[in-house]
């Protein structure tokens, strides 16, 4: 400002001194070359505000133009008081409001001030301008005049109020008492005697129990020890004694190692509540919580700067936040119900713009730059067979897919070099906020908490996130519900933040076009209105990006994973993947003579598919007649695979048992029949010969089966084969054989055996 107006102040410059303010301008009149300033009251020895307000001084309005040209003054715009601010009402009820800070001010008594005030000079300036007062001829020796008519000694409350009235322009509130150094805001209260409640020990004579107040410099040595010594994992005492050390010991005398410390006797009653109250409430100070969690000053003016997270991004597939928690809940095997299992975690991908959750990763893999890859491809991937997978029926549009430009997360799982390789070679970016500090991404950390109260506390056994307490019934006596059973819920929810939530539209361009107050409706508005960023959309580079790499080994019967948890190469069973590519290829001929390693990429939490690369991205389907196979992740089935293994382990022990007490029950059985056999021997005379032995075998098998099945038939007898190179014989008739003879023989032989 550089022309004098009504209502502006004037600085005066000096050489030896800093500049002060001069005055306030009331009026000019060009015309008459005038200019009306009355003077703002300065301050005293003590450095407080003077309360007397001096009279108008009437000055020549050009030569105040030369000293602003002379530098001599400068033209500043008036600061309006606070108390002048004040309505009526505030001082009637003694309100605060308004105030930057607290105040010990009896505003009932200003009020009344300023009434009585105001009746002192009623008759001179009710219903008159400012320029009518101080033109008035009259205006010098009024205020002695209405002292007479109010018998009183002096003028000069008369004066100063006529005087306050034209510096405030006509403003009442301008006759309230500038008590500026008493119960001013933000000015602190010193007392000589002690303040507050009196202690137990300090009605009696001896001044030593009485307590003290912390003077002027007492507070500012609190304050400066606050902020030095009150540190993380410091109590307050510690603190207190430390400052003590540092700013009231009088000296200091060594016995050895061992320091005796001789402090001020006032400081010796400083007490703790006093240490962490003038400590706390010095400027920039925190309290003692908000240093144990860590908070900074730093920390909370970046965050007065930050504003809304919601007012940064401006397209739909900008940036999105990332971030793992617990699903705070007590699992059961999908195989048992009697296998208590740990709790799943859940990795979220929600975009940034209106806070839409396009996909998670929910699965018993610690977060780690895995999971973290596997939610950004659940993201970009379509849910339609997702959901199904859980038996719940979705179209497209309700869970949309997004590819990202950048990824907002913290020093967690997103910080490895895993992610971040596979993060730069997607051409996609990364931002990562400060250690243990959740300000950057507080919508997706918010998310997890709403996500958890209506849907993981809910389930029975659920740890509600805190450790088990003493007494409390056993979590896994009380969990009922398998991955199976709680992932529909927790679908169903993300489902209803997404497309049912109703919610206020960010723009108001989303309210002219007629938005569907959901997120959905707005990421669909934005994409349909070209609200989006450049990002990678090829799903196969994703897939094979992130999700993680199993060793397989593709056989003739298909491909087959190995063990993840084994050191070794042990495959594990039945899960054997192929596809009508794969057997027409002729890599199935080709791997039945030699196992053909390579690299698999399986979302643990689904076995049901895997993708490998065999001159091209190949998906490979589990052959498995069982549907329940299908729903089962990999860390339930390798739980199966290890009880398999342990009754298979526990069944050879049994088996050798058998085996052992089988051998000995042929060797005993073989003992018996040789002593049969040798009492035949004996009783026969001769031992038959190799020839004996295998003559007649058919016969015999044949009286052997007659005499079991009680069926007889006749073997067939060959004919006698004609030696070579001798004589031949004339023909000897055979003797005729009746059949009613040869069926006597055969009783006759199984009477014999009976008998026996």
């Amino acid at each position: 400002m550089s022309e004098i107006t009504v209502g502006c102040a004037l600085r005066e410059h000096r050489t030896q001194s800093e500049p002060k303010l001069f005055g306030r301008v009331i009026h000019i009149d060009k015309l008459n070359d005038l200019a009306v300033i009355v003077r703002v009251p300065g301050k005293n020895k003590m450095g407080h505000q003077k309360n007397y307000v001096q009279r108008p001084l009437h000055k020549h309005l050009s030569a105040l133009q030369r000293h602003l040209e002379a530098k001599d003054f400068s033209v500043v715009e008036f600061d309006t008081p606070t108390h002048w601010l004040l309505t009526s009402e505030q001082l009637r009820q003694n309100s605060t409001s308004g105030l930057q800070n607290t105040s010990r001010r009896d505003l009932k008594k200003w009020l009344h001030k300023r009434r009585k005030a105001y009746q002192l000079i009623r008759p001179f300036v009710h219903g008159r301008s400012i320029e009518e007062i101080v033109l008035d001829p009259l205006f010098k020796g009024w205020p002695e005049k209405r002292a007479r008519e109010l018998n009183l000694a002096g003028c000069s409350q008369i004066q100063r109020a006529l005087n306050a009235y034209l510096l405030a322009l006509g403003l009442r509130n301008g006759l309230l008492p500038w008590y500026t150094h008493c119960g001013n805001p933000s000015k602190q209260k010193f007392s000589k005697s002690k303040t507050g409640r009196p202690k137990e020990f300090s009605d009696g004579e001896d001044p030593t129990l009485v307590g003290v107040n912390c003077n002027e410099d007492v507070r500012r040595v609190f304050a400066l020890g606050w902020k030095k010594h009150k540190k993380p994992g410091v109590s307050v005492r510690q603190a207190r004694l430390a400052t003590l050390e540092e700013w009231f010991a009088k000296s200091i005398r060594w016995d050895g190692v061992t320091a005796k410390v001789t402090v001020q006797p006032a400081a010796l009653k400083f007490t703790d509540a006093q240490f962490e109250y003038w400590g706390k409430n010095s400027d920039g100070a925190l309290s003692a919580l908000a240093i144990e969690r860590g908070e900074t000053q730093a920390r909370r003016n970046y965050l007065r700067r930050q504003g809304k997270a919601s007012d940064r991004y401006l397209t739909a597939n900008g940036e999105a936040f990332l971030d793992s928690t617990s699903c705070d809940q007590t699992m059961l095997s999908c195989a048992s119900r009697l296998k208590v299992l740990s709790s799943p975690w859940r990795t979220d991908v929600m975009g940034a713009a209106v806070n839409y959750i396009f996909g998670h990763h929910v699965g018993f893999e610690n977060p780690s730059a895995m999971t973290a890859l596997m939610a950004i491809l659940h993201a970009a991937e379509d849910k339609v067979e997702y959901c199904a997978r859980y038996g719940i029926k979705i179209k497209p549009r309700d869970w949309l897919s997004m590819t990202f430009r950048k990824f907002v997360m913290d020093n967690g799982e997103g910080k490895g070099q895993l992610a971040m390789n596979t993060l730069e070679s997607m051409e996609c970016g990364a931002s990562f906020g400060a250690a243990y500090d959740a300000i950057n991404k507080a919508p997706v950390e918010s998310g997890h908490k709403r996500t958890q109260r209506y849907v993981d506390h809910l389930m029975p056994a659920s740890t509600m996130g805190k450790r088990a307490r003493r007494g409390e019934p056993s979590r896994a006596g009380l969990a009922r519900l398998n991955f199976y059973e709680y992932m529909p819920h927790l679908i169903e929810h993300v489902l209803h933040h997404n497309n049912k939530e109703i919610i206020t539209l960010p723009t108001i361009e989303m309210r002219r076009d007629g938005v569907e107050p959901t997120r959905r409706g707005v990421v669909e508005w934005m994409m349909a209105t070209g609200y989006m960023t450049s990002a990678p959309t090829d799903l196969r580079a994703l897939r094979i990006h992130c999700l993680p790499r199993l060793k397989a080994c593709l056989q003739s019967d298909g491909l087959h994973l190995y063990d993840p948890t084994f050191s070794g190469n042990r495959i594990i069973p039945k899960l054997v993947y192929t596809n009508d590519w794969l057997q027409r290829s002729g890599m199935l001929d080709r791997a039945s003579s030699h196992r053909w390693k390579l690299e698999a990429h399986l979302n643990p939490s689904d076995i049901s598919k895997v993708w490998v690369n065999l001159g091209g991205i190949k998906c490979l389907s589990l052959k498995s007649s069982d549907p329940d196979m299908l729903q089962m992740t990999l860390l339930d089935w390798l739980a199966v695979s290890r009880d398999d293994r342990l009754i298979g382990f526990l069944a050879h022990v049994d088996k050798t048992k058998e085996g052992v007490n089988r051998v000995a029950s042929i060797k005993l059985a073989t003992q018996v029949a040789n002593r049969e056999r040798n009492a035949e021997i004996k009783a026969k005379g001769t031992k038959p010969t190799t020839t004996e032995q295998k003559r007649d075998k058919r016969d015999n098998t044949s009286v052997e089966k007659a005499a079991m099945t009680g069926v007889p038939r006749p073997p067939k007898r060959k004919a006698p084969q004609q030696p070579l190179r001798l004589p031949v014989a004339p023909p000897i008739a055979p003797m005729p054989v009746h059949p009613t003879q040869m069926n006597a023989d055969f009783n006759a032989a199984i009477r014999a055996l009976r008998q026996n």
